[in-house]
C-alpha cells in the first residue's frame, strides 16, 4: 500500500496576522496624527462661540471702567451665583432664559452713563436666581433715613428700569429690605417695626409703576421682607449697608390673562 503523504505546515502563516496587526498600528497613529493637527483657528472659533452665548462677547466683559472681566473666573455669592461683577453689572447662575437675559441687556445699556459716576456705581446690581432677574437697588442711595419716597434724583434711574421691563409682560414683583437693626429711635415713629418700612417703600414703588405706567394691578405685587432675607452679614457696617436694598423682581411667570 502506497504511504500518504505527509501534510505540509504553512510556516509562513504568522505573517498574516503580523500583517493585520501593522495595519492596525498604522490606522491608529493616523488617527492620533489628524487630532493632533486640528485647525487651531476653527477651535477658536468655537470657544469663543461658546463664550459669547454666556456672556454676549468673548468672555470679558467691559463695564465702562477701562477694564474687563473674565466671566469664567469670579468667586461665588448668596442667593444667586454671580459670575461676573463690577460697576453694579453681574451675571449669574441659573443661566437666565433669552428673554430675561435681554431685558438686563436692556437695562444695562440705558444706564451705562448713570452707573459710570462715583455717587452711581454702587447703585443697581442684577442677579439671575431661581425667581427670574433679579435687579437690586441700594436703599442707602435712593431713600433718606426712614422715608418711604425714592429720591427725586434716582427716579429717571427707576423710569429706565421699568420702561426695559414693562414691554415683557411677566409679573413683578417689588420687594423691600433692611438690616437687623431697630427703627426705633433711628426713623420716623410711624414705623414701629422694619416690616412696616420695608412693606411700606415696596408699596410705594409699586404705585409709582401702576400710576406713570398704568401697570395692570394683577402683574404687580409689593413685599416687605424686613430683615428676614440678608445678602450680607449684618455684624458689619458694610454688611448692613448691602441688606438695606430694594429688589425688582423680574419673574419666571408671564401674565397670561390678556
Amino acid at each position: 500500500m502506497r504511504k500518504k503523504d505527509p501534510e505540509r505546515v504553512n510556516l509562513e502563516r504568522w505573517m498574516i496576522s503580523y500583517a493585520d496587526f501593522i495595519t492596525l498600528l498604522f490606522a491608529f497613529f493616523v488617527v492620533m496624527y489628524a487630532m493632533a493637527n486640528q485647525d487651531k483657528a476653527k477651535i477658536k472659533q468655537i470657544v469663543e462661540s461658546i463664550e459669547r452665548s454666556f456672556t454676549g462677547s468673548s468672555g470679558r466683559m467691559d463695564l465702562g471702567t477701562g477694564k474687563t472681566v473674565q466671566v469664567f473666573s469670579t468667586p461665588s455669592a448668596q442667593r444667586g451665583h454671580i459670575v461676573a461683577k463690577q460697576m453694579g453689572y453681574t451675571n449669574a447662575q441659573p443661566a437666565p432664559s433669552p428673554e430675561l437675559k435681554e431685558i438686563a441687556e436692556r437695562i444695562e445699556d440705558s444706564l451705562e452713563y448713570q452707573l459710570q459716576t462715583t455717587d452711581m456705581k454702587e447703585l443697581l446690581e442684577l442677579v439671575y436666581d431661581e425667581r427670574g432677574l433679579v435687579i437690586r437697588l441700594s436703599a442707602n442711595a435712593i431713600y433718606s433715613e426712614g422715608q418711604t419716597s425714592v429720591n427725586l434724583k434716582y427716579l429717571p434711574v427707576f423710569n429706565k428700569i421699568f420702561e426695559a421691563i414693562i414691554p415683557s409682560k411677566r409679573l413683578l414683583r417689588i420687594e423691600g429690605h433692611t438690616d437687623h437693626n431697630p427703627t426705633e429711635g433711628r426713623v420716623s415713629d410711624q414705623f414701629e417695626t422694619n416690616w412696616e418700612l420695608s412693606a411700606v417703600r415696596a408699596a410705594w414703588l409699586v404705585r409709582y409703576l401702576s400710576a406713570r405706567y398704568k401697570v395692570p394691578a394683577r402683574r404687580v405685587s409689593a413685599a416687605g421682607w424686613a430683615d428676614g432675607r440678608p445678602i450680607a452679614d449684618n455684624s458689619t457696617a458694610a454688611g448692613r449697608a448691602k441688606n438695606r436694598r430694594v429688589e425688582i423682581v423680574v419673574t419666571n411667570v408671564k401674565d397670561n390673562s390678556e
